[in-house]
């Protein structure tokens, strides 16, 4: 039996509709993102394109980074139809990317209401850190003894790259990198993959905001470095639990300040 053209897209739109509701995402509602936001997305989307071999892995990427550097902001309702409608691709893969961020941490789903950017409370943020000193003071012990003078050259660079960039998205990946190579991630890839997703979790809700502004607190990658040079594992593991401890104060402050009486 065949039906003609406009038959089959009625059928295909009710069953699109019936798939949204039983994946737990309204058919139609107040969804829409900001006309700033879709540009922003769309924008990043282009920049990508030729970057990724599937579709699937670029809207992945482009939701990621929208979270990242803010576009995408806490809260921030995810409509499958409207994601796929800027990015100009079908549901299929937009709710697959959800999926593997929901995985991540960076997203929410929660029942009828569909997806949104997950948000942090100061009491998770409080937690976050501290797992995280745990796992990165263990890298850090293990990549001392096996640090070379190479290494040390390379780390002092992106050291002062991260110092650089205190805030927007190039701050996240200047710090990815410094990490990174002073963990050995390609030699660590089990801890280094741990300690990337818990710093994910938080990273976008230090993107803009200048937690250290007082000079205690300026070039503190370059000080990490140093104290790795000097072979000293006690001092650098001090360092380290100094920095993420900072940092951590900070973001929980800055939450707690963020939090409705």
């Amino acid at each position: 039996m065949q039906t003609d053209p406009e038959t089959e897209a009625q059928v295909n739109e009710a069953l699109s509709t019936s798939a949204l509701a039983a994946l737990g995402e309204p058919a139609s509602g107040d969804y829409e993102l900001p006309e700033r936001t879709s540009s922003s997305l769309q924008a990043t989307a282009e920049r990508m394109a030729s970057r990724y071999r599937s579709v699937g892995d670029t809207v992945v990427e482009v939701l990621r980074a929208g979270i990242l550097d803010g576009t995408l902001a806490p809260g921030q309702k995810l409509r499958q139809a409207t994601v796929a409608e800027i990015l100009g691709v079908s549901r299929v893969p937009v709710r697959a990317a959800l999926i593997q961020l929901e995985a991540e941490g960076l997203v929410e789903a929660d029942g009828r209401r569909g997806a949104h950017v997950k948000s942090l409370t100061p009491r998770q943020a409080r937690e976050l850190y501290d797992v995280r000193a745990v796992l990165e003071v263990e890298a850090l012990r293990q990549a001392m003894a096996e640090m070379t003078p190479d290494r040390l050259e390379r780390l002092r660079e992106l050291a002062r790259i991260a110092d650089d960039e205190n805030h927007g998205a190039g701050f996240v990946a200047a710090r990815a990198a410094f990490y990174g190579e002073l963990y050995d991630a390609e030699e660590r890839a089990v801890l280094w993959d741990t300690i990337e997703r818990l710093r994910l979790k938080v990273g976008r809700f230090v993107l803009g905001w200048r937690l250290h502004d007082s000079p205690e607190h300026e070039r503190t990658h370059t000080a990490l470095v140093e104290a790795v040079a000097s072979g000293d594992v006690e001092r650098a593991t001090a360092v380290l639990r100094g920095h993420l401890a900072g940092i951590r104060d900070a973001v929980v402050a800055r939450l707690e300040a963020d939090v409705p009486d």
